[in-house]
């Protein structure tokens, strides 16, 4: 009798530990949502530390640590965490693919290429390797090939979401925004919690004029990423170039400065903002913790009133004939704007025609320009 019990006591111990061993499983394996990171990262320790984890699932748990610590953007941890994968396991492609991530977010294109092809040679019908390295093709500017493996990763396996995203947004990049709005449309399709997609189909609804539908997207971004002060910025422009929602605007170009103190574009917006709201500026004390020694600092010059608008545009003098355009694209819009609230409707509309006929398709100031004409006709 006592030895029956004995054996049941061990039988639930043991059906105790099984659960517990695969739940680590299923919680330590990358999954790529930051939010559960940390929980992930103390499920792949307990694995790593257990003395009853095998060689090969000790790799595979490295792997996965190694991606979490990239999501959470510690890439030495990862690259650690990663290389003891591989020296234990040299089979392993996903953590290739883990290793070549960090080192495509250190901009190290060499490295990160031969992981993505090693991955590639180990497991040819990976659809996660096909992406990331259509991602790295992306960063170098190889759109051709980029768009190739992006179409391979979708034809491998049609339901994985970020090959849409990535897909969309080089069709961003290459101006057809229609087939960048259908994936990013059909990445939160597949995934609705992609709050990376809701934050690039928020950008490209504002390209497109439909600005209603940006500040929506924008707040379904910043509802799954609260701390993200590019979506408060993003959404306050979109509010700004309504029209009729400046103190939403002004609200959140101050959450924007608030999270990101150094950001100079948020800084200058929040200062459109309040001038058109009457209300306090705040862009004198933003400008004491602001690098005031690149652009875009002469417009913030001009709005503190130390420069006219004919030295900020002067300012715009980069050798790089790409950046001077940039810098002449900003300095066309800011001094529009500058026009605008000095009552200067002629030297307004002048500016802003520049801007909105030179910026370059995806500067916001582009499409805030030929916004900011409409009511100016």
């Amino acid at each position: 009798m006592r030895f029956s019990i004995l054996l049941a006591v061990l039988a639930v111990l043991f059906s105790f530990d099984a659960a517990n061993a695969q739940g680590d499983l299923d919680r330590c394996s990358f999954a790529g949502q930051i939010d559960k990171a940390d929980d992930g990262i103390a499920a792949c320790d307990r694995l790593i530390k257990d003395a009853k984890t095998s060689a090969q699932e000790r790799a595979k748990a490295l792997s996965s640590r190694c991606g979490w610590w990239w999501a959470k953007k510690d890439t030495d941890r990862a690259l650690t965490d990663c290389n003891e994968s591989i020296r234990i396991d040299r089979n392993l492609a996903s953590a290739y693919l883990n290793r070549g991530n960090v080192y495509l977010s250190k901009s190290d294109f060499e490295h990160a290429s031969s992981d993505f092809n090693e991955a590639l040679r180990l497991d040819p019908k990976n659809a996660w390797a096909y992406a990331e390295r259509g991602s790295l093709y992306k960063s170098k500017g190889d759109f051709d090939r980029a768009l190739a493996d992006l179409n391979q990763s979708i034809a491998l396996d049609p339901t994985y979401a970020p090959a849409h995203f990535l897909r969309g947004d080089l069709y961003k990049r290459k101006g057809d925004l229609a087939r960048a709005m259908d994936d990013m449309n059909e990445t939160l399709r597949l995934d609705p919690n992609y709050a990376q997609a809701y934050f690039a189909r928020g950008r490209l609804s504002f390209m497109l004029g439909n600005n209603p539908a940006a500040t929506v997207d924008f707040g379904k971004a910043i509802k799954l990423e609260p701390d993200d002060s590019m979506a408060y910025f993003n959404r306050g422009v979109a509010y700004y170039a309504i029209g009729d929602r400046n103190a939403d605007a002004e609200a959140d170009f101050r959450k924007a400065t608030e999270l990101n103190p150094k950001d100079t574009y948020a800084a200058l917006w929040r200062e459109l903002a309040e001038r058109r709201n009457h209300a306090p500026s705040h862009l004198a004390e933003a400008a004491k913790t602001l690098d005031m020694t690149v652009w875009p600092a002469p417009v913030i010059r001009l709005f503190l009133g130390e420069t006219t608008i004919e030295q900020t545009l002067g300012a715009a003098s980069s050798t790089d004939p790409q950046v001077k355009a940039t810098q002449t694209c900003e300095a066309n819009f800011y001094g529009g704007e500058f026009a605008l609230l000095k009552k200067n409707k002629k030297e307004a509309q002048k500016l802003l025609k520049l801007a909105a006929d030179n910026c370059p398709p995806t500067f916001i100031e582009g499409t805030a320009a030929v916004a900011e004409l409409i009511p100016l006709k």
